[in-house]
């Protein structure tokens, strides 16, 4: 008997949808349960409450064919279908969908969307956020977090947890993470991070990247083509691994560092040295240079790696 009020409840819970309607749905969840919100045109606002409930508000967008929100065990899904489209270019001119999505704070959220902004708000139970052409916007969030846009830029804040961020055409901007380790991903875009996380790894391809570092254990850092610049307290027995191909590297230090330095540049390049009186040295009948030196007992390693590109070491 409660396995068919269960379907009833969830046959209930699916519309055949107009244009614009505007919804106001609510359901019963588990206070640290799942909620699968799968979006396609539009925007997102997913924020937390004190009720066991998630509740969708707002309005349905043009191409709406069908709505719906149903429970399946602990997982709450909130789904959006659209009538078919294949000429995706219209879809800028078209009005989506502007949902609000309350859910309890320990919900683990998983949301994807094709062409839509997504917000999230204070959720502590983990995040999973893809869109394909979209920006993810996100603060206060807990446990496992993974960001990711094709087309899209990526702001987070106040982020505690496992978290891994990655865009391809887009600019990543984190701000006062606490974490074990932090790890973002950009091909044609930059990268700007405050953090208090020990380890951090980044990667770019076409970007710059910006970062400030409170006390750091392990920093792994590449770029093909861009800038990498990153200053920071490097703990003892800490390592920076940095390389690029043609972009510049430039790493600012406490003044009473302790490190081992191994600095190598293979097609020229050049060496900048402010942190002690070491002078960059030469090969005699090729175009490689290098740096080797200690400070203060060499507790932590430095190596850096690049082709062409230019490495500056200095005082924060």
């Amino acid at each position: 008997m409660n396995k068919l009020i269960m379907g009833l409840a969830l046959v209930s819970l699916t519309w055949q949808c107009l244009a614009e309607e505007k919804i106001d749905r609510t359901l019963e969840a588990k206070a640290n349960g799942y909620v699968r919100i799968e979006h396609v045109n539009g925007q997102a606002k997913v924020s937390v409450w004190d009720k066991n409930e998630v509740k969708v508000s707002g309005t349905l967008g043009d191409r709406t064919d069908k709505f719906i929100f149903e429970r399946d065990g602990d997982e709450v899904i909130v789904k959006v279908k659209v009538k078919r489209n294949n000429n995706w270019n219209n879809w800028s001119s078209e009005q989506g969908d502007d949902l609000q999505i309350m859910v309890p704070a320990n919900s683990k959220v998983s949301y994807s969307a094709v062409n839509a902004d997504v917000e999230l708000n204070d959720v502590l139970g983990g995040s999973d956020v893809a869109t394909v052409n979209g920006s993810i916007d996100v603060n206060k969030l807990n446990g496992r977090i993974r960001l990711s846009s094709v087309n899209g830029n990526i702001s987070a804040r106040n982020l505690t947890g496992d978290l891994r961020v990655e865009t391809v055409n887009g600019n990543i901007n984190s701000r006062s993470t606490h974490g074990k380790e932090d790890s973002y991903e950009t091909v044609n875009g930059n990268i700007s991070v405050s953090t208090e996380s020990q380890e951090l790894r980044a990667e770019t391809v076409n970007g710059n990247m910006d970062l400030n570092l409170n006390a750091i254990h392990q920093l792994n850092v590449e770029s093909v083509n861009g800038t990498i610049e990153a200053k920071m307290v490097l703990q003892k027995n800490g390592e920076v691994n940095a390389s690029t191909v043609g972009g510049t590297v430039e790493l600012y230090f406490q003044p009473d560092l302790s490190a081992r330095f191994d600095i190598q540049t293979h097609a020229g390049g050049s060496i900048v040295n402010k942190l002690s009186e070491h002078k960059m040295q030469k090969d005699k009948y090729g175009p490689s240079r290098w740096l080797e030196f200690s400070l203060n007992g060499g507790s932590a390693k430095v190596n850096v790696s690049t082709v062409s590109g230019t490495v500056r070491l200095g005082a924060k």
